[in-house]
């Protein structure tokens, strides 16, 4: 009897804060839905969008918006009910989950990379190294490593190791009292994860940043494609650029760090309950700011969509040639 009354006082003592998960990830789950879904749904409608760029961002959309459609309704469906999951399900939600974060994460990676190389590099190698079937290589393997480091820690699941006596926040990498021990893998990598591809993104946009103040050649902030025949003399653009590279690092950084910080550190002392939730649910804002991020600031982006939100691209379908391009490439200098 006294073991059933403190197990069910701590299973209610954290309510308010299941509360606040539960409509984090219902809001959460609604807007990224949305946003990732309009992006996905750009670049497939417009040809001009049908680049090597919106291609990893394509990809980063797609592992967000399974995050938001499918993993975060149904997480705020238990954490509002308290429902106990079967175990087995239990882990594998644990590794799709990770599967697709990862995917999301090192798509940022690739976006960098390919900005990097588009802006600091000379066409020929651009277009060498990104060619149809290396840009297609290089998406796939973004989805075959999380899965290759993730199976040998699904097979290798018991149990046991993951049963709970009552239903906890899915905060699968802190360890805690009632957090399996086998969640220090998934931890482990996610925080290994996060911290190379901040590595990653801030020494790209650092090198695009420092080659832009010093070559003759300006970068378009709108659409990150290198611009030739501008003056020498930019500053207002150079101030631009360096706005949106501080916004994306500062983005991907005050969302990823606390959480990667946190888990190293929660591997060998506990946390607060509220620093767990608060960097969790930070990580799980990424999943819908990123389609904002590499967006807002494209004009051939904001074209399309004021050409769906017009009705433009419908009436295109009755006519021959497609109105919404033929002004686009008017409007082009």
């Amino acid at each position: 009897m006294t073991n059933t009354t403190s197990r069910s006082l701590h299973c209610g003592e954290h309510m308010e804060i299941r509360v606040l998960v539960a409509t984090a990830y219902s809001m959460f789950s609604i807007s990224g839905t949305l946003a990732n879904v309009l992006v996905i749904y750009l670049v497939c409608s417009f040809k001009k969008l049908k680049t090597t760029s919106n291609a990893f961002i394509v990809n980063g959309c797609v592992s967000d918006l399974l995050v938001c459609a499918f993993w975060m309704p149904q997480e705020a469906i238990l954490v509002s009910t308290g429902r106990v999951e079967h175990p087995t399900y239990r882990a594998f939600m644990e590794g799709v989950f990770f599967l697709w974060m990862t995917v999301s994460l090192l798509s940022h990676s690739l976006i960098a990379l390919n900005r990097f190389v588009l802006i600091t590099k000379l066409p020929t190698v651009y277009h060498t190294v990104y060619q149809k079937r290396n840009t297609e290589w290089m998406i796939a393997m973004v989805w075959v490593l999380p899965l290759a480091f993730l199976l040998p820690w699904l097979f290798g699941q018991r149990p046991h190791e993951i049963s709970l006596h009552c239903q906890q926040l899915r905060l699968f990498v802190f360890l805690g009292q009632e957090i399996p021990m086998a969640s220090s893998y998934t931890a482990i990598l996610s925080a290994v994860t996060i911290l190379s591809q901040t590595a990653i993104l801030f020494h790209c946009y650092f090198r695009i940043f420092r080659k832009v103040q010093v070559s003759l050649k300006r970068v378009s902030v709108l659409n990150f494609q290198v611009v030739h025949n501008l003056p020498c003399s930019c500053p207002r653009k150079d101030k631009r650029l360096g706005l949106y590279v501080l916004i994306v690092c500062c983005v991907f950084s005050l969302t990823t760090e606390p959480f990667a910080w946190s888990v190293l550190y929660g591997l060998f002392q506990p946390l607060p309950r509220g620093l767990e939730t608060s960097s969790w649910l930070l990580l799980c804002l990424l999943f819908v700011l990123n389609p904002f991020i590499y967006t807002w600031k494209n004009e051939e982006f904001r074209r399309s969509f004021r050409a769906v939100v017009g009705g433009e691209l419908w009436k295109s379908a009755a006519v021959s040639v497609d109105p919404v391009v033929q002004t686009i490439s008017q409007n082009d200098p």
